[in-house]
């Protein structure tokens, strides 16, 4: 039997093989899904990309790199043997979405700590010491709620969150402020009624929650702040009798219950501590006071001290008579 003998030009069967190529041009891959060629770069090149990432978000590359939390770096926390800042840092950033609501903070991960919006640092080694937010000096206040995580920053003296749209309660959990001496939350829309732990706040000296719109009783436990001078709760929509137990606020200076729901009879003797009278003055305005009257409901009449007293203000308001009743006849038959 005679070969076969086929054309080497036949288009089938005639081998057609492809010369190497050149070193400098390796293969290149394709991506499996798309069939596009799969494109290298150089380390420079990867790190100019991160480094752009960085400069655009800093988040988003904490989330690419699976750090979620930018308080464990020297950008945010420059000294990262300060273990107690770094605690600090992490409250802060995790309750950031809960208190600024759609307002806003520059709390991110290319900013320091020390520059973060309404934040103070202060001791050796560097603690948060002072958070203060005044809505009337920001173009864009805070409408979150209070987050009840700030009762672990255990170094801090004053919290100002005051004039800003917060909601919702006074988190129970700021009785762990041990050293807090100053919380002005007032002219909010805050809500709920006033937590009893905050007598728990025994280097409390200033106390301003007024202009919300709380509601319930005034816990009898505030009595316990006995290094309190200022205590502010008009404009509220506080129920319940007056507090009789502010006669034991041994330093208390000023003191307003003014426009709230208060009802019941106000005491017959003088009911505040000695300290509101020895307040002193300036340009002869006494510097203590207490309002009482304006949107009170109170029943009976005006005791002596409501309009002999040159601190007392705002009886005016309350619509009562004096209590000038004849010998013999119980003053509290006046409002029958």
């Amino acid at each position: 039997m005679s070969a076969i003998h086929i054309p080497e030009e036949h288009p089938v069967c005639a081998p057609h093989i492809l010369p190497p190529p050149p070193p400098s041009s390796p293969p290149r891959r394709r991506n499996s899904l798309s069939g596009r060629p799969i494109r290298w770069y150089s380390a420079a090149g990867a790190a100019a990309i991160l480094f752009a990432l960085l400069i655009v978000s800093g988040q988003l590359l904490f989330d690419v790199l699976g750090q979620t939390n930018p308080c464990d770096t020297t950008t945010v926390v420059p000294d990262q043997t300060n273990t107690g800042l770094i605690a600090d840092c992490k409250v802060l950033w995790g309750m950031r979405d809960t208190l600024r609501g759609t307002g806003t903070l520059n709390w991110n991960a290319t900013t320091a700590i020390s520059s973060w919006n309404g934040i103070n640092l202060s001791g050796t080694p560097q603690r948060v010491q002072t958070i203060l937010f005044l809505g009337a000096t920001s173009p864009n206040p805070l409408n979150g709620t209070l987050p009840p995580e700030l009762g672990n920053l255990a170094n801090l003296t004053q919290l100002s969150i005051a004039g800003n749209s917060l909601t919702g309660p006074i988190p129970s959990e700021l009785r762990q402020l041990s050293n807090l001496r100053r919380l002005y939350l007032y002219s909010n829309s805050l809500t709920g009624p006033i937590p009893s732990e905050l007598g728990q706040l025994s280097n409390l000296t200033q106390l301003y929650l007024n202009g919300n719109s709380l509601t319930g009783s005034i816990p009898s436990e505030l009595g316990n702040l006995s290094n309190l001078t200022h205590l502010y709760l008009e404009n509220n929509r506080l129920s319940g009798e007056f507090p009789l137990w502010v006669e034991d606020l041994g330093s208390l200076e000023q003191f307003s219950i003014q426009g709230n729901l208060l009802t019941g009879h106000l005491p017959l003797e003088y009911p505040f501590p000695s300290s509101i009278v020895g307040a002193g003055s300036l340009l002869g305005v006494p510097l203590g006071r207490a309002t009482i009257g304006g949107g009170n409901m109170f029943i009976g009449c005006l005791p002596s001290w409501a309009t002999t007293t040159n601190v007392v203000r705002g009886e005016e308001n309350l619509g009562l008579p004096n209590c000038g009743s004849p010998p013999g006849e119980s003053v509290w038959e006046l409002d029958t």
